[in-house]
């Protein structure tokens, strides 16, 4: 996932890492996402060192009013592209 595991002390963090069951709601090639690999990964790190990971809180789900909007711009882009 963020390594070669016979080198334990080496991560590989970013926006394109697969991250396996550590999956996060930030997916896609975006900031967010190389930023939440770079946190697991030290927390790879400091597991492996025998120290306890922080962790990286879940998303929530979007709220109403977010989905009602961009379900209204995704049916007026389609409308468009007619």
């Amino acid at each position: 996932m963020f390594g070669d595991p016979s080198v334990p002390t080496v991560k590989f963090a970013g926006d394109i890492v697969k991250m396996g069951e550590r999956e996060h709601a930030a997916k896609g090639l975006c900031q967010e996402r190389a930023y939440v690999s770079g946190l697991q990964a030290a927390d790879l790190l400091v597991e492996g060192a025998g120290g306890s990971g922080k962790g990286v809180l879940q998303c929530r789900d979007d709220e109403a009013q977010f989905k009602a909007g961009a379900g209204v711009i995704g049916r007026m882009r389609k409308a468009l592209r007619r």
